[in-house]
């Protein structure tokens, strides 16, 4: 990506519009952005990135404040940009959100966000997005980078990245996860996890069932009383087979034994069967004979009553014969009657509905008394038509009022959609604040118990290093007494430095300013220029009001400054040794307390306990955080989609108003003066309706009265040919149909009876108890039967419980047989379970950092190490040029402390061969470090981001720290990055950067906001 040009207006400092060619400032692949501080260096970065992605940078995105303070009241704040990416050239305009003031009235207006982004094809810009979400993603996919990426490989910012040379492993590995996305790679620890969990379940529930299957079959024995031990290790065969197969013998033999004593019981249940057999008979048939003389007394005395309800009957079944005819001739009368009250309720409602007789008027070719005659069928039914006729119109043009309703309803319910949205965003932004904050607490909780956690193998060690603590204590003490001294003769000696360079640099810039006066003063009459080679000079310089500075004041102020450098770089050389000194007996503990060393040894097993305690809550905190981080992925999807319903709901809405507006505005002259057209629609069919039914009356009451006549006709007829005087005789013969059933039933019950009576007679127990009372045998008592057959139901219950019992025991030898086959089944189906079990978890551990893995590191700190070391490669290129070779960046695996391994940082020192901190590192050596490793940095992304070719490159401040010989290296190796037409801005203030780099642009700062100019010294010359 190259930069091509950027307009400010009303952004940030700048108030008014600025414009910046970056074309013409980047002619010679190095130019210098700078001001004095807090004129507005960084918010041409911030508008740089605001454009290409609608926020600035770092903490500066938190105040969403933007607008220039500056700036008059009304001018709207807008960043546009131009660049090329590859061969396409593109232009982003963006005006961030801001209160403007309102065109009526007091107050202000909040104007949203706006962007447009624009591509130059065939000579001409096209627009290709107007809205904020559909541009950002079309920049995201052109650039090839999201914000957090393009702040760290195309805006170096010096701050951040030496505090990443310094930084622990948490905080190299937060910064390395954002640049490198390698949330995959966890993805893969957690997916092994639970792969590993799930295996672990599908093993556990596989072992359940086996111990299910194992305490069934002790259930199962226990209801017989046979108890056995469950096998000691919970069920698995072979144990549990054993005590399955004990058990199934134990039930085989009982089952045998019960089966023999219910033999004997049931041979002895036959003979008290056969006694109590004969008793019960013989006392059955004198029961029979004595119930069968009862009830044929009873019989014969209700024969006479019977005979009166049989003539009963037989004169309702004459009297049934003429109920048709009465009751045809009842009806008709009934339905004439009801035909006139019909007739009466629909003329009432014909008078009482103003349309209907509207209509009913105009049938009668528009008669003045409407009611003056009854209306005739023939006048319903020519208004009942027109009526019909009328209601069709309308029913046809109905479905546009009900598709205006439906629209209208839509509308209302979108607006209600659109309302519920915003409560369920606003919702969702308060949930994922304090779902974030929750996470926040737990991280830092696990980053508590991770430490304490990472101190159980350091515990045997504390004693010997307590030992050496006190030595190291007294020479750290006058460790640091030295360089106390040393730092102040370096700070008097860098503060005289500067102070003679700056002398030195201003005489410098004077002389050259007055280089035509110096010249001008060697002119003599008659001689030719030195310059032009003219005798004549007609108008040579001459001095003005500044002081005079002249070679030799030059050249004794670059002299004191370099006789002062010799005295900065000994004053440096001292403090930087007396520092790394005292940095070496701080590292070996040199700060601590002597007391504390004394009581580590009597505190190790103490912090050993709680060093295996924290780590089992670290591994719980870690579970808690994963269950939030899928929470935050899912509210985050949620808002996601509740954004774009919104708009898809407002663009819905939109165009369900234009729809709703046009199609009322056709309907209004159907209506008629009534409030809807269904409104009209139900007044017509009321009309109609009521005509119809008033025709309908007219006619079913001279139906009825030609019926009513003719059925009065036929009952005379029909009475005149009976036995019964009149239609009162008739009715008074007839049964209801409960009293003909109740007779018919009593005479069927009497004649069923007497039947019943007869075949008794014949039957085997009544001739055999006559004959037993004709022989004179005697009648067993009922006591003597009860006795029998006490004896005998006693045994048979007896017998019974046997054989349930024997039927038991041969289920439950079933039973266990199923069992013990049930088991062997599931035993070869655990069997591969345990082994997948036994390889997930394997793979889980090492992918975690645990098991195996010799390295003791995650999988995604793995990876994170590996780009690491490839950044600490890239970074050593550049810094080896910067220091003549002396230092080189490395990357380190091991544990450092109690930190974890893989993302550690060492520097080489090329003089003494030994491995030093980075903390070891002076200013000036500390910032070209952090420069190599972020121009290290910047490539290893670069490349990662698929090899996208970065054009332009800002190294931001960090250049005051370094000496006239490190400058030069650092300015050496920043020329290396204009290979291949590549541009590099350096944004700092420091005056040498002035004299050294040609094309500047210029930051000014003034009440009236800051301004921005272009200054190209070469042209100036």
């Amino acid at each position: 990506m190259r930069i091509s040009r950027l307009e400010i207006q009303a952004f940030g400092p700048f108030a008014g519009r600025q414009v910046v060619d970056f074309d013409a400032l980047s002619a010679q692949g190095l130019f210098l952005l700078n001001g004095p501080t807090g004129a507005g260096k960084s918010s041409v970065l911030d508008a740089i990135c605001y454009a290409l992605y609608g926020s600035v940078p770092g903490v500066r995105q938190g105040a969403k404040r933007l607008r220039s303070d500056h700036a008059p009241v009304g001018l709207a704040p807008e960043v546009e940009l131009e660049f090329t990416v590859g061969a396409r050239r593109f232009s982003v305009t963006r005006s961030p959100q801001w209160e403007r003031p309102s065109k009526r009235g007091g107050g202000t207006t909040t104007e949203q966000a706006r962007t447009l982004l624009q591509e130059f094809v065939d000579g001409a810009w096209v627009q290709k997005s107007a809205r904020n979400d559909e541009a950002a993603l079309e920049l995201l996919n052109v650039l090839g980078m999201d914000k957090e990426q393009f702040t760290r490989v195309v805006m170096l910012p010096q701050g951040e990245f030496a505090a990443f040379l310094r930084a622990d492993a948490g905080s190299r590995r937060e910064l390395l996860q954002r640049l490198f996305s390698t949330d995959r790679f966890e993805n893969i620890e957690k997916l092994l996890s639970d792969q590993a969990g799930q295996a672990a379940s599908r093993l556990a529930g596989a072992e359940d069932g086996q111990r299910q299957t194992i305490q069934r079959a002790l259930d199962e024995a226990a209801r017989h009383g046979i108890e056995a031990d469950p096998p000691a290790d919970g069920g698995p065969a072979p144990g549990g087979q054993a005590v399955v197969q004990a058990l199934l013998e134990a039930v085989a033999a009982r089952s045998a034994e019960a089966a023999a004593a219910a033999g004997r019981t049931a041979q002895q249940l036959e003979q008290d069967k056969a006694r109590y057999s004969g008793l019960a008979t013989a006392r059955s048939r004198a029961v029979a004979l004595e119930r069968h003389r009862t009830a044929q007394a009873d019989h014969d005395a209700g024969a006479a009553a019977v005979a009166a309800l049989a003539a009963a009957v037989e004169r309702h079944q004459e009297a049934r014969l003429l109920a048709g005819v009465l009751d045809a001739a009842e009806d008709a009368g009934l339905e004439h009657d009801d035909c006139r009250t019909r007739y009466d309720s629909a003329i009432h409602a014909l008078r009482a509905d103003g349309t209907a007789a509207a209509y009913l008027m105009r049938a009668d070719d528009g008669a003045d008394a409407l009611f003056d005659l009854e209306p005739t069928s023939a006048r319903l039914e020519a208004a009942a038509r027109a009526a019909a006729s009328e209601l069709g119109v309308l029913q046809a043009a109905l479905p546009d009022e009900d598709r205006l309703q439906g629209l209208n309803d839509r509308i209302r319910d979108i607006s209600a959609e659109r309302a519920s949205l915003a409560d369920r965003t606003t919702g969702l932004e308060e949930r994922l604040g304090q779902l974030r904050a929750d996470k926040a607490l737990l991280e830092q909780e696990a980053a508590g118990l991770r430490e304490t956690a990472g101190q159980e193998t350091r515990c045997a060690e504390a004693l010997e290093a307590a030992r050496a603590l006190e030595a190291t204590i007294a020479e750290h003490a006058q460790a640091e007494q030295r360089r106390s001294v040393a730092e102040t003769k370096y700070t008097a000696a860098h503060e005289e430095h500067l102070r003679l360079k700056e002398t030195w640099l201003n005489r410098l810039q004077l002389r050259l300013e007055q280089a035509a006066v110096e010249l001008a003063g060697q002119l003599e009459d008659g001689k030719e220029c030195a310059v032009c080679g003219s005798l004549e000079h007609p108008a040579p310089a001459r001095a003005g009001a500044d002081e005079r500075v002249t070679h030799a004041d030059e050249q004794a102020a670059r002299e004191a400054h370099a006789a002062a450098e010799e005295r900065l770089n000994e004053a440096r050389a001292l403090r930087d040794a007396a520092v790394l000194e005292a940095a070496r007996l701080a590292a070996l503990g040199g700060e601590r307390d002597a007391a504390v060393a004394r009581e580590a040894t009597h505190q190790a097993q103490a912090r050993l306990t709680e060093a295996r305690r924290a780590q089992q809550e670290l591994e719980n905190a870690a579970a808690r955080i994963d269950a939030l981080v899928a929470r935050e992925q899912q509210i985050l999807a949620q808002q996601e989609d509740a954004g774009r319903a919104a708009a898809e709901a407002a663009a819905q809405l939109r165009s369900l108003e234009d729809q709703a507006g046009e199609l009322a505005a056709r309907l209004e002259h159907h209506r008629g003066g009534f409030g809807t057209l269904h409104e009209r629609a139900s007044a017509v069919d009321s009309a109609r309706a009521v005509l119809v039914a008033a025709r309908e009356a007219l006619e079913a009451l001279d139906r009825a009265a030609g019926r009513r006549d003719k059925a009065g006709s036929a009952l005379a007829d029909a009475l005149a040919g009976s036995h019964f005087d009149g239609a009162a005789a008739v009715r008074e013969a007839l049964l209801d149909a409960e009293a003909l059933e109740e007779n018919l039933r009593r005479i069927r019950a009497h004649e069923a009876a007497g039947h019943r009576l007869e075949a008794e007679r014949e039957s085997p127990d009544i001739t055999a108890a006559l004959e037993d009372e004709a022989e004179g045998r005697s009648v067993p008592s009922e006591d003597e039967v009860e006795a029998a057959g006490r004896d005998y139901t006693a045994l048979g219950e007896r017998a019974a419980d046997e054989a349930v019992a024997v039927r038991l025991l041969e289920q439950s030898r079933t039973q266990l047989e199923s069992y013990n086959a049930l088991l062997m089944e599931q035993e070869a189906a655990v069997a591969p379970l345990r082994e997948r079990h036994a390889l997930l978890r394997s793979v889980a551990d090492a992918a975690r950092g645990g098991g195996e893995n010799r390295y003791k590191m995650p999988l995604s700190t793995y990876v994170l190490a590996s780009r690491l070391e490839q950044v600490a490669e890239a970074a050593t290129e550049r810094l080896l040029a910067m220091t003549d070779g002396r230092f080189a960046l490395v990357h380190s695996d091991a544990l450092a402390g109690n930190k974890k391994a893989g993302l550690g940082l060492s520097v080489i020192d090329g003089w003494t061969g030994n491995r030093r901190d980075t903390s070891t590192l002076s200013g000036g050596e500390s910032f070209m470090a952090s420069l190599a490793m972020a121009l290290g940095l910047a490539d290893v992304v670069q490349q990662e981001a698929g090899g996208i070719d970065i054009e332009t490159l800002f190294v931001d401040e960090g250049f005051g720290s370094l000496d006239d010989q490190a400058l030069e290296q650092v300015m050496d190796a920043l020329d290396g990055l204009r290979s291949g037409g590549r541009v590099v801005g350096l944004v700092s203030h420091v005056a040498e950067l002035k004299l050294r780099i040609p094309a500047q642009l210029q930051v000014h700062k003034d009440r009236e906001g800051s301004r921005l100019e272009f200054v190209d010294q070469l042209q100036m010359v």
